[in-house]
């Protein structure tokens, strides 16, 4: 027997126009947000990229860690849910790394904003943990959650 499962769609997040109530187009559009030595952090530019966080995700998480495949995952090779679409990925690049830039990911972390997961059914983490109760206690404020955090073995201590 086999799991078929529909193709995840890693186009950018639509409305990452906004982040924080403000214009971030040079967020959009891939400045980089920090560097350290050859290390670049900024968001996912593109469809390419956001695969090849899936990529490295997959490699931290299955590969490394042992999590369990399935079928569609293991052909695959990514690490990608519902929820991918939702989300801004940040990005860590090796910058001496040669090739194209998604290839040169080194690190990932996803990030979804409260008023996109509103829109979307909840936050990821709702699934696991009780929720409403905290996000209503604070209505002025907006929340981000954080997940799907990894980074390749050889750069963890850098």
């Amino acid at each position: 027997m086999h799991t078929v499962m529909p193709e995840c769609d890693t186009r950018p997040n639509a409305s990452s126009a906004l982040l924080a109530g403000r214009n971030v187009d040079s967020v959009i559009k891939g400045a980089a947000l920090g560097r350290i030595g050859n290390l670049e952090v900024r968001l996912a530019r593109n469809e390419a990229e956001i695969a090849a966080a899936q990529e490295v995700r997959y490699r931290v998480f299955y590969d490394e860690l042992g999590a369990k495949k399935d079928l569609f995952r293991a052909h695959d090779r990514r690490d990608a849910d519902r929820f991918d679409p939702l989300c801004d990925h940040l990005l860590v690049l090796d910058t001496t790394l040669s090739g194209p830039e998604h290839r040169r990911i080194v690190g990932t972390y996803r990030l979804l904003r409260q008023e996109i997961a509103a829109t979307a059914g909840g936050f990821y983490s709702e699934g696991e943990f009780e929720l409403t109760k905290l996000i209503a206690r604070h209505p002025g404020q907006r929340f981000l959650e954080l997940g799907r955090s990894c980074v390749l073995p050889e750069y963890r201590s850098k």
